[in-house]
């Protein structure tokens, strides 16, 4: 990628096949529009056509992207080449990962906010490698976009026209009616007055990596006279590539809504989505119309403890699940394994106690300080701080009770021999190839196809 260094040293010259660098060396200098205007298409016509006509037309040249460095080397960003023992590893049970396959068919359009660069418009590129990718983040979005078309509920999440600060209620709105989509994607804290409940998303993204990109032009035309108006150009993922999505759900086992039913329900509601209208819309910026459309080709699911991945082994309708512990059971047991006595719980709470206190003092020295805007920021720490505080009272009995409850009907029974680690969950895993492998896949998730 650029470098300030570089970029600012008179005597340094790219060498001509470091198109990239070339780019952003050219932007350097340029005093005005037409200046800057000149140096790109003397680039587009050096870097961006391949074997142009005697007018300077032909395809777009696709340029590598990829060093003989990171050829060589299973650099850490590549997450889906992980196997599955790594990619896995210590995830609680029925927890699953995803491998989507797919080539993609027409170029996508991925903004970079690159400054200096000879173009306005430059693909996303990791900025050690210079490797073009589609962000996590945006991954997320169009799932989530392909997830509210599959099932649209009754409460839309789209944005009302003119209305900008609503979004975010709509959102919410849409998740909190959707227990799968309040799972699947989570529900962020705005940070604003109200308390609003705030949920962590239990779907997991990685970008997507490519190698290859291209210069494109548009020029839209005055519908009158037929005539180009102002060219743009811009960076493209070049099409032909295949593409790979990691996704990973992640299970907080032991919690609410964390059974094997739960999780295959939420994956298989989120797979058939993305299966249906993920090839429709394409991926990426201005998909509609037409760029980054894609053709599936194959799915890899892995999990964690899930019954019937095995090849003729059948899945049963309905899984038999073993009650889970509380999530705080381990906070409540004493060195031996058994649930605390009545003497060690209140002085356990004592201590307890007191590190919060001296939290909330300190909190409450760092609000009567602070000033203008991070009043209502110390504030609201501090509120959360007293409020765990009185939870952390409250409910500590209660909690202790169920503890004991638990322990009486499993934990006797459950017990190994001493130096015994307990079962590990079997990891599993099923394919799926062809155009139809992801709705294939995700109705065998769903338990309607064995």
């Amino acid at each position: 990628m650029t470098s300030f260094d570089m970029l600012a040293d008179d005597n340094f010259s790219p060498q001509k096949s470091d198109w990239v660098l070339h780019a952003a060396r050219m932007r350097r200098g340029a005093r005005s529009h037409g200046e800057l205007t000149e140096r790109r298409n003397d680039f587009l016509k050096a870097h961006g056509v391949d074997k142009p006509s005697s007018m300077g037309q032909g395809p777009a040249t696709v340029h590598t992207c990829n060093s003989p460095i990171t050829r060589q080397l299973d650099l850490p960003f590549h997450a889906s080449r992980r196997s599955m023992e790594v990619a896995l590893d210590a995830y609680p049970r029925y927890s699953a990962r995803l491998l989507l396959h797919f080539g993609l068919l027409t170029p996508l359009l991925t903004r970079d906010d690159d400054p200096f660069y000879l173009f306005d418009n430059p693909a996303r590129k990791d900025h050690i490698f210079g490797l073009p990718y589609l962000a996590a983040a945006s991954l997320k979005g169009l799932s989530a976009d392909a997830y509210q078309r599959a099932f649209p509920g009754e409460i839309s999440w789209k944005q009302p026209e003119g209305e900008d600060s609503k979004a975010h209620d709509q959102v919410r709105a849409f998740r909190m009616a959707d227990e799968s989509a309040k799972r699947l994607f989570g529900i962020a804290d705005d940070g604003g007055e109200t308390v609003s409940e705030s949920v962590a998303g239990r779907l997991h993204f990685s970008p997507i990596w490519f190698e290859k990109l291209q210069l494109l032009v548009m020029n839209p035309g005055n519908p009158e006279k037929a005539i180009g108006t102002l060219p743009i150009q811009f960076e493209a993922v070049s099409a032909g590539q295949r593409g790979v999505l990691e996704l990973v759900y992640f299970n907080p086992y032991g919690v609410k809504d964390s059974d094997e039913n739960t999780v295959r329900g939420d994956l298989a509601r989120w797979l058939a989505a993305v299966a249906a209208w993920w090839p429709t819309l394409g991926l990426g910026a201005k998909r509609l119309a037409g760029y980054g459309a894609i053709r599936i080709e194959k799915v890899e699911l892995q999990a964690v403890g899930w019954s019937g991945m095995g090849i003729g082994e059948d899945m049963p309708a309905m899984a038999q699940e073993v009650e889970a512990p509380p999530p705080y059971y381990q906070d409540y047991l004493d060195e031996n394994g058994q649930p605390l006595t009545e003497e060690a719980l209140q002085a356990n709470l004592a201590e307890k106690l007191q590190v919060k206190d001296e939290e909330i003092q300190q909190l409450d020295q760092a609000w009567r300080k602070a000033q203008g805007k991070a009043v209502k920021k110390a504030k609201k720490a501090l509120d959360k701080a007293r409020n765990q505080r009185d939870d952390l009272e409250r409910t500590s009995g209660a909690q202790h009770q169920k503890v004991i409850d638990y322990w009486e009907k499993h934990g006797q029974t459950q017990t190994t021999e001493a130096g015994s680690a307990p079962p590990t969950p079997a990891l599993e895993s099923r394919t799926e190839t062809g155009e139809g492998s992801w709705m294939k896949m995700a109705r065998w998730v769903a338990g309607e196809d064995q």
